[in-house]
């Protein structure tokens, strides 16, 4: 087999090989999907720390004005 044709079938073996290593790139919907799913899983974490804090949290008391009529 001459030089040429050998370097010409190695060369096709290692495009192959390369190409079938290559992935796949997601498509704009794969992506929004995804990022989608990220945000409501961390909206939803969110919400329940805040509710979480809000339940353990203790209300301050408000202070009433005096009344002047107390006053005497």
């Amino acid at each position: 087999m001459p030089a040429h044709m050998v370097r010409l079938a190695l060369g096709a073996a290692i495009s192959v090989t390369a190409l079938s290593a290559c992935k796949k790139e997601p498509s704009f919907d794969e992506r929004y999907a995804s990022a989608h799913k990220v945000i409501q899983e961390k909206a939803a974490e969110l919400e329940k720390d805040m509710s979480s804090r809000a339940a353990d949290a203790q209300p301050s008391p408000i202070p009433r004005p005096s009344d002047p009529a107390d006053a005497t």
